[in-house]
């Protein structure tokens, strides 16, 4: 047994293994932040996803802005369309002769 005391098992230093383990744990946080944080990979594909709906939307709203600006210019006085704005009038302001039916019909 007096042989056996001479031996020294290693022991844990964990002055020595502090930045090491530092580092570690700087990296853990690092690539956890790189795939969940608010930048991060789900995140962009979040946005990403969010991105292509509020695109849609736009074109949605384009589309009718347009449409719209197609009535104002055929209501305008430099392109004034009797026929459209005979039937607006008929639509929007309920106007028609004494002895005139109208007659909607559903597009």
């Amino acid at each position: 047994m007096h042989r056996l005391s001479h031996i020294r098992l290693p022991q844990l230093d964990l002055r020595r293994r502090a930045p090491a383990l530092g580092l570690m744990a700087l990296y853990a946080y690092l690539a956890f932040h790189a795939f969940s944080g608010s930048q991060g990979l789900l995140s962009w594909i979040s946005y990403s996803d969010e991105a292509k709906v509020l695109q849609v939307k736009l074109d949605a709203r384009q589309a009718r802005h347009a449409d719209l600006k197609a009535r104002v210019d055929a209501l305008s006085n430099d392109g004034l369309d009797l026929d459209a704005l005979e039937i607006a009038a008929r639509r929007d302001l309920f106007v028609s002769d004494t002895n005139e039916i109208t007659i909607w019909l559903d597009p």
